[in-house]
């Protein structure tokens, strides 16, 4: 399959921010298009400008940015990009990993593009690109506008990133809990103790289990019944709509979500959910309870703010009766 890219800022990184050098960037990206080159960032901005409808850019479930939101009458383009192998392009396509039907992106050399916009305005992918090397020979000023916007960017503004979840098992979520629990988070003075809200009598350290934690601070603390109770929910919370979103926040420039999920919406898979119970100053003091409620509490790893590989930090994560 002929996949397309979206392009590394840094391979514009030699380009001085000098008009002359933007116009030369230009000329190049626009010829680069007609001897179907892949698509970049740049030319999204284009194609939006263009068809004259925002287009929002997908990237491991998460949303990394909208182009052109200016045009909140007109729908949203939606497309997601995936990575592929190490120097070798990546591929576009339409949110769920699908290709479009009605087009072989095989076809023609990076396509792929081209192909999950026109399959949302009604265009074949030829014309599509056809048109928009028309329309930016036409007004090459459009072009440089949108060098403007991706420069001031910053180099990484178009793809945030810190805050993602790709886990398939409870055992990965149990591995985001670990990797956040006594460590710092971005912009934050309290440590990760996710761990402090599940009974582990075996636990030594003063955040590390429920037991602990309720004898430090000699309050009441809910918990689940085991860490792999714990998991478990956790899979089930940060693969939810809700957290998802949240993510996206995260993402977008958000520094700490809270999401709350009752039963109802943990279950609505037909998922059953383990017992909790509360601690207080190291012992049980009462019998188990149905978990009514779960509270995530989600931010960045710390100096991973900007890190779109980098999985969420899970600060607390809690069971409530």
């Amino acid at each position: 399959m002929r996949r397309s890219p979206a392009k590394s800022p840094n391979k514009f990184k030699n380009f001085k921010l000098d008009h002359s050098s933007k116009c030369r960037l230009a000329r190049f990206l626009v010829n680069d298009l007609k001897n179907y080159g892949p698509a970049n960032l740049i030319h999204i901005g284009a194609i939006s400008s263009f068809i004259g409808r925002p287009i929002r850019i997908w990237h491991l479930n998460h949303r990394v940015c909208t182009l052109n939101e200016s045009s909140p009458k007109n729908p949203v383009i939606d497309i997601e990009y995936h990575e592929c192998k190490p120097n070798s392009v990546g591929h576009w396509t339409l949110l769920g990993n699908r290709d479009p039907a009605k087009y072989n992106v095989d076809v023609e050399l990076n396509s792929c593009l081209f192909a999950v916009v026109a399959a949302q305005i009604g265009e074949k992918p030829t014309n599509l690109r056809t048109n928009v090397i028309t329309f930016l020979k036409n007004d090459p000023k459009n072009l440089v506008t949108q060098i403007d916007k991706f420069l001031i960017a910053n180099n990484g503004a178009l793809m945030n990133g810190g805050a993602r979840y790709i886990g398939t098992t409870p055992s990965h979520a149990g591995t985001i809990l670990d990797n956040s629990q006594n460590v710092l988070c971005h912009g934050c003075r309290a440590y990760g103790h996710p761990r402090g809200h599940a009974s582990h009598r075996n636990a030594t350290g003063d955040y590390d289990s429920v037991e602990n934690y309720s004898r430090l601070t000699r309050s009441m603390k809910s918990g689940f019944l085991s860490r792999s109770d714990q998991n478990r929910v956790a899979h089930l919370s940060l693969r939810h709509e809700k957290a998802r979103l949240a993510m996206q926040e995260l993402n977008n420039g958000s520094t700490s979500e809270v999401v709350a999920l009752t039963r109802r919406e943990l279950n609505n898979n037909n998922n059953s959910l383990p017992k909790m119970r509360e601690y207080y100053d190291g012992e049980p003091i009462d019998g188990e309870q149905d978990i009514m409620q779960v509270k995530l509490i989600m931010r960045h790893h710390n100096s991973k703010y900007r890190d779109a590989d980098a999985d969420v930090f899970v600060h607390t994560f809690y069971p409530m009766s």
